[in-house]
């Protein structure tokens, strides 16, 4: 898959100034962790209706969302371009609810790229052991990439585990 043939939706996310990161495997992809992408997780944080309206003439579909341990608002998918929404990211923990921010501080031709943080976080708590691993070490191997504010407002929100906490401690000393 290319990621060229997101420009589409990217512009109209951004014409109607949807705020939004490109995570999952176009993250994995992008930081040259995987060699091919499974489909394209774009968050967004905007209401699903003002959603529904940017995807006129697309046709796409609700998707189960909510379940264990998603938590996100809602999902909308795109089948013909392998894309889904990710409404209001979020996932349970033992401990409550983690609200994922769209944290993007890179640009992949323009479009905008999710943090490593917020993604081995979600790899995590969804317990894809691999992926999360590939983004630790990732992180563990690129410190001076890291956001070290991102994972301190993380820390703070008292949700994680305290192993997870302490893996994103190791990241900032």
């Amino acid at each position: 898959m290319n990621h060229y043939t997101l420009f589409p939706i990217i512009k109209r996310l951004e014409e109607n100034s949807i705020v939004y990161s490109l995570g999952g495997s176009g993250l994995l992809y992008y930081l040259n962790l995987i060699d091919s992408i499974n489909d394209w997780d774009i968050t967004v944080e905007c209401p699903k209706d003002k959603l529904i309206e940017t995807l006129e003439g697309y046709d796409w579909v609700e998707q189960r969302s909510g379940d264990y341990p998603f938590a996100s608002q809602y999902r909308l998918s795109i089948a013909s371009l392998n894309i889904d929404f990710i409404g209001c990211f979020a996932l349970h923990t033992e401990n409550g609810v983690l609200n994922l921010p769209i944290n993007h501080n890179r640009k992949w031709d323009g479009i905008n790229i999710s943090s490593p943080e917020v993604w081995y976080v979600a790899y995590y708590l969804m317990n894809r052991k691999p992926k999360a691993s590939m983004l630790l070490n990732y992180l563990k191997t690129s410190t001076e990439k890291v956001n070290t504010t991102l994972i301190n407002d993380l820390i703070k929100t008292n949700i994680l585990n305290n192993e997870l906490s302490q893996e994103l401690s190791l990241l900032i000393r």
